[in-house]
């Protein structure tokens, strides 16, 4: 897949008439791939290219490059358990000093469904392994460049349940699918 995006602005700056002109362009590539049925294989690549130009040379010209690359795996193993993990890789380029990063977000989980016809599912979610989670962001306007650094949060694990309300898929032949309501 990919993006692409123009815009054209005016805005007055010291009394003259200052015109912005950006455009943005990103290729992306995703291939999903199941060797077996049970394990899910996903790898994505993507880079967003910016460039703002600005009538009045004064003006700086901000042109940044971000990249962006992912891989996951999903196994299902006996039992009824299920392994999970995802890293994403960005890399910011060209921007101010101090927020040309390579940012790694590394999660991973494991779960067993639970309950009659596997409606219950029990997780334990470890999200950023490597603890190098931060926000950082990069726009441009008619006369300011602006990029910010968030500090999000870091590593934490997650134990959760969830339930599935729906009988899709379990109920008998000839029944129909949903939840049945009974009103009295």
């Amino acid at each position: 897949s990919s993006n692409v995006s123009y815009y054209r602005g005016r805005q007055f700056a010291n009394g003259l008439p200052n015109t912005i002109n950006t455009i943005g362009v990103g290729p992306d590539i995703r291939l999903d791939m199941n060797p077996t049925d049970k394990i899910n294989v996903s790898l994505s690549a993507g880079i967003q290219y910016s460039n703002s130009t600005y009538s009045i040379a004064s003006t700086r010209r901000a042109e940044y490059i971000i990249q962006n690359y992912d891989a996951g795996i999903d196994w299902q193993l006996p039992k009824g358990f299920y392994l999970g993990t995802d890293i994403n890789y960005r890399i910011n380029n060209q921007q101010s000093a101090g927020y040309n990063d390579k940012v790694p977000f590394w999660n991973a989980s494991v779960s067993k469904q639970v309950l009659r016809f596997n409606r219950g599912e029990l997780k334990l979610s470890a999200k950023d392994l490597l603890n190098q989670n931060v926000g950082i962001s990069h726009s441009t306007n008619q006369n300011y460049i602006e990029d910010s650094r968030v500090n999000n949060l870091k590593r934490f694990f997650l134990l959760s349940f969830t339930y599935n309300l729906t009988r899709t898929g379990l109920s008998k032949a000839g029944e129909g699918g949903g939840m049945r309501v009974i009103t009295r």
